[in-house]
């Protein structure tokens, strides 16, 4: 891992009851830097096993692979992205499936968005922008317009009309609907939620507060091997 991400991924500790599913922006965590050491027993007490596990042919093309349940709006994601996008670099073996929570409609304004980025084929190029667009808003206790979402994609030519018309398609709205039977057959109720092979639920709140980076890579690489 690089060194300026490595310092980075560090300042995170993620006491994770995370965002749940309501209808207001949560409130931003305390994080804690502190130095990765390795840990000796990498997923003992650290997992769920989901009792209906995700269906993998559908999903993945291969294993293992990582699936984050996410919402825009969530501090928790937010603040877990250094590290995911960390693991996703050193791990190319790992196959990463980001899906949007939509379990209210709150949340599905945000889960549309996410699959019109990607169905317009910019979601790569503004991920992490419309991200701290949402972590700024919410310094002042509010959600972005779609305005200023928009302002954001100037450079790819997409203009409110077509971002709107993408939100609204049949497409996205079959996305939407897979998202939620998902979220539901893990019997998720909130965000960030990390699930490796299909089965297995990273339980961020049993990771090392001291060692949570080093924790958190190690409890993963060792569940995608099960």
């Amino acid at each position: 891992m690089k060194k300026g991400l490595l310092i980075a991924v560090l300042t995170l500790l993620i006491f994770l009851t995370g965002c749940d599913n309501s209808t207001q922006p949560p409130s931003p965590t305390d994080q804690l830097n502190k130095t990765a050491q390795p840990v000796s027993d990498p997923t003992e007490g650290k997992y769920t096993t989901l009792k209906s596990p995700l269906p993998s042919a559908e999903l993945a093309s291969q294993k293992p692979y990582l699936v984050e349940f996410f919402w825009f709006g969530c501090p928790h994601c937010y603040s877990l992205e250094p590290l995911t996008k960390a693991f996703k670099e050193d791990n190319p073996d790992f196959q990463f499936i980001m899906i949007p929570a939509a379990p209210n409609s709150r949340w599905e304004i945000e889960a549309r968005l996410f699959y019109a980025m990607e169905a317009l084929g910019i979601k790569d190029a503004l991920l992490d922008r419309v991200f701290k667009l949402y972590a700024d808003k919410r310094n002042e206790k509010r959600y972005p317009t779609l305005d200023e979402v928009v302002s954001l994609m100037d450079q790819q030519g997409i203009t409110k009309e077509v971002l709107e018309t993408s939100m609204n398609s049949d497409e996205v709205s079959i996305q939407i609907e897979r998202s939620k039977k998902l979220f539901d057959q893990a019997e998720l109720t909130g965000v960030p939620s990390l699930i490796i092979n299909g089965k297995y639920q990273l339980e961020f709140s049993k990771l090392s507060s001291e060692n949570f980076a080093a924790d958190f890579m190690q409890t993963i690489l060792s569940l995608g091997k099960k």
